[in-house]
């Protein structure tokens, strides 16, 4: 007769293995102390998403009557009739479609941005790559110009924001952080 569960077994030949003994707090790796660099480039990357969504909530308000137009020259220029319907749905789509790109890269950003404060090289990394197009993609529209006052402030304030936090992420004290961070991993 067999018994299942833990504990001896009835005829068992073996003996049970010892329990091990307890660790000491002391003896596992510690988290490294976050250095002062990685909690400014922390809080410039979440400026930079928040500045970000309300850009897009801002081109949500005051973009339809540019959406809608360029839906409707879409369709004039295919040749084929259509209605103010279509150009509705085209606008609605195009609404949903950026809406929901825009909210999935905010979340994105916050979970790299807080994942890199916790000391994930990976997230430093991806931050970096990211924020370096995004650099690239705003001085890009900064020099081609047609824009306005307004969106080449806040293109020059992103390109300050996203330019300092990249540059703090990798300061000698931050890439100490994500060494020992590594390491205690």
């Amino acid at each position: 007769m067999t018994t299942s569960g833990p504990g001896p077994q009835p005829n068992d030949p073996y003996e049970p293995f010892p329990t091990a003994p307890p660790v000491d707090p002391r003896s596992l790796p510690q988290t490294p102390a976050r250095p002062k660099q990685v909690d400014t480039a922390f809080t410039l990357w979440m400026v930079s998403a928040g500045l970000s969504l309300l850009g897009f909530v801002l081109t949500l308000v005051f973009g339809q009557d540019a959406t809608r137009e360029a839906a409707r020259k879409s369709f004039e220029d295919t040749g084929r009739p259509f209605t103010e319907a279509d150009v509705d749905t085209a606008v609605t789509a195009a609404l949903i479609f950026t809406g929901f790109f825009a909210l999935l890269f905010f979340g994105l950003y916050l979970l790299f941005a807080f994942k890199m404060r916790a000391g994930r090289n990976w997230a430093r990394l991806t931050l970096a790559i990211l924020g370096g197009l995004g650099l690239l993609y705003a001085l890009y529209g900064l020099a081609a110009g047609g824009q306005g006052a307004l969106e080449t402030v806040v293109g020059i304030v992103q390109i300050a924001l996203v330019g300092t936090a990249i540059y703090l992420m990798y300061t000698k004290e931050s890439s100490a952080y994500f060494d020992a961070a590594k390491r205690a991993s």
